[in-house]
């Protein structure tokens, strides 16, 4: 059984990661997912990450295993990951910082830069990566780099 990391935050993006990994059970994979949040603070508890994501592993018939951690998002999920001998770590491909973590997120870029385990990046809709474009540069920015990135 593949025990696989799925990190969750409160984004669309973080859903679809979840929703790859139903896809992934269903299609007859022997799965042992773990939903983690990591939040900041102590002030911010992650239920609502976390209890979004096991809605959709629950009506989807998928068993779990949810853990909250605190600290920096990219350190705790790569130290978890590693100590917990994970087989691999499902994130999706979408964030709002600079070009190379514009079509990443900054966390996902990070984990990916830094973990000895393998890192499953979901591509998030086209839709959603305009809508991330968009948000972040303007549309006409966004629909440029939105072509930009579909070309390379």
């Amino acid at each position: 059984m593949l025990k696989l990391l799925i990190p969750v935050d409160r984004s669309n993006a973080s859903r679809h990661a979840v929703k790859h990994v139903i896809r992934r059970a269903w299609g007859g994979e022997a799965l042992e997912p773990h939903l983690l949040y990591v939040a900041r603070s102590r002030r911010d508890s992650g239920v609502e990450a976390i209890d979004a994501a096991a809605e959709l592993l629950e009506r989807g018939g998928v068993p779990y295993v949810a853990h909250i951690l605190y600290g920096d998002p990219a350190e705790q999920i790569v130290r978890f990951a590693e100590t917990n001998r994970f087989g691999g770590i499902v994130m999706a491909s979408c964030g709002l910082g600079s070009l190379p973590e514009l079509l990443l997120g900054s966390v996902t870029a990070e984990v990916l830069r830094t973990s000895r385990i393998p890192v499953e990046i979901v591509p998030v809709s086209p839709r959603s990566r305009l809508r991330a474009y968009a948000a972040t540069a303007g549309i006409g920015a966004g629909l440029g780099l939105l072509v930009y990135a579909a070309l390379n």
